[in-house]
């Protein structure tokens, strides 16, 4: 009888820390969305991006960023460059609104040079030259010059600028090239 109830114990924990990680990984799936604001209160988000608004509301303790300073919903203003983040394949929950007005670009992009990939592994010179790499999944987007297009379209030394992941800053989310273009595809 002993046996049986803690082979029984053994078991619920062992579910228990399944649905655990389970919930974990769920959770630490993020989609990000650039755009302009629009219009912002304490509960909802409309924002512009490709030439579209969209509708978020602000998850209740969504956080929320100026030029890397935490601040409130009424700090941010109309026509302010943004990016948002939803999770759980939710795209219309905010859980996190990162504003910039001074800073030149988002806190987890990075801008360098195309070194090479193999498969799952992306290596980049940052603009001071030292290298260093990412992980690319299928869900990584790509585009060269506004374009769509592949990692292995990339050639050694194309300009780029990469985003990761906020929760996990060697998962990359989108890799943009420059070929002819002067310009970045994401500009707003």
């Amino acid at each position: 009888m002993n046996y049986q109830t803690i082979s029984m114990s053994a078991i619920a924990l062992a579910v228990l820390a399944r649905s655990a990680m389970a919930f974990t990984a769920e959770e630490a799936k993020e989609t990000m969305h650039d755009g302009t604001i629009v219009s912002i209160t304490s509960t909802e988000l409309v924002m512009k991006s490709n030439d579209k608004e969209h509708t978020h509301t602000l998850a209740k303790h969504a956080k929320m960023t100026l030029d890397g300073k935490d601040c409130k919903a009424e700090d941010l203003k109309a026509g302010l460059k943004i990016r948002v983040t939803t999770k759980n394949g939710d795209a219309k929950d905010a859980t996190n609104v990162e504003a910039i007005s001074k800073n030149a670009m988002f806190a987890n992009t990075h801008e360098g040079k195309f070194v090479s990939t193999t498969t799952g592994k992306f290596v980049m010179t940052n603009t001071d030259g030292k290298e260093h790499s990412h992980t690319i999944t299928g869900d990584t987007k790509v585009t060269c010059d506004k374009k769509d297009c592949k990692v292995s379209d990339l050639k050694a030394g194309t300009k780029i600028r990469v985003t990761t992941k906020k929760s996990d800053e060697k998962a990359v989310t989108c890799i943009e090239a420059i070929v002819k273009d002067s310009d970045f595809a994401q500009s707003i």
